[in-house]
């Protein structure tokens, strides 16, 4: 006696053996019928990614900003002193001297 496949197998089984590209053309098609604009879905996307992008890139400017002021601000404390390590005193240094 042979095993009887039901037909939700069969279904799931041609649906895993069918192309990426022929799936992607059956999704695009079933978007249309509900009325899901796939061209604007791929422009929001692509829109939304590149304004993360864009966000990333201003946080690490301003990060590297203000770090290549602190080791300017510490290079000018260094130069001030005669002997290196000797009176360096950072918050007399930024706040001005007393």
């Amino acid at each position: 006696m042979g095993n009887h496949r039901s037909n939700d197998d069969a279904q799931a089984a041609s649906l895993a053996n069918i192309s990426r590209t022929r799936r992607a053309q059956l999704v695009a098609e079933f978007e249309g019928e509900l009325g899901i604009d796939h061209k604007a879905r791929a422009l929001a996307a692509y829109e939304a990614k590149r304004w993360e992008v864009i966000k990333t890139i201003i946080v690490w400017t301003i990060a590297v900003m203000f770090f290549a002021i602190a080791c300017h601000r510490l290079w000018v404390m260094g130069q001030d002193v005669d002997e290196p390590f000797s009176d360096l005193n950072p918050i007399q240094s930024i706040f001005g001297k007393e």
